[in-house]
């Protein structure tokens, strides 16, 4: 029965995906970051929906680049450690690949992979493009819904006043 939640824990962390085995994996990988942070169950722990409980898509980009949200980030593999390895084997969680880097709005032609996180509120999405090179068309793109979670856990409204009481921010743009 164990295994069963796990397989499905596993196979909703990366819903809505439609793998073709011709798009990079490092690419993948972080887009499955990406998803990670906006399923249901996950957003339920996030601070999120605590500062912002009506919040848009723009918004959650915003804060997901926000400090805030970067507190919130999943480990890169490129410096975990052997415990974030573990962790993340645990809760079935990718780690953010090496060599990838998240930007929003458009793509930044100084860096090489990467990922833009863009927006629809009308619909209530975030995209995901994966770019190889900033310069050329995705390699594919995702949009996946902004799950509208309506409760909050008490650590996440606890660790989100500590956050402002500190001065951390939860809007970056």
């Amino acid at each position: 029965m164990r295994q069963f939640f796990g397989v499905l824990l596993f196979s909703s962390v990366f819903s809505g995906f439609h793998c073709r085995s011709s798009e990079p994996p490092e690419l993948r990988q972080a887009a499955a970051v990406i998803n990670w942070h906006l399923a249901e169950y996950n957003m339920a722990r996030s601070m999120f929906p605590v500062v912002l409980p009506n919040g848009t898509p723009r918004q959650w980009v915003s804060y997901y680049f926000s400090v805030m949200g970067a507190s919130e980030s999943l480990p890169n593999e490129e410096h975990a450690t052997e415990e974030d390895h573990e962790m993340a084997r645990a809760m079935r969680m990718p780690l953010w690949p090496a060599g990838v880097t998240a930007v929003h709005t458009k793509p930044d032609v100084l860096k090489g992979k990467q990922i833009v996180l863009k927006w629809d509120d009308t619909k209530r999405i975030v995209i995901v493009e994966a770019y190889l090179d900033p310069n050329g068309e995705p390699e594919f793109v995702r949009e996946i819904p902004l799950p509208g979670v309506t409760s909050t856990n008490e650590l996440a409204r606890i660790s989100a006043q500590s956050q402002i009481e500190m001065g951390g921010t939860f809007q970056s743009f």
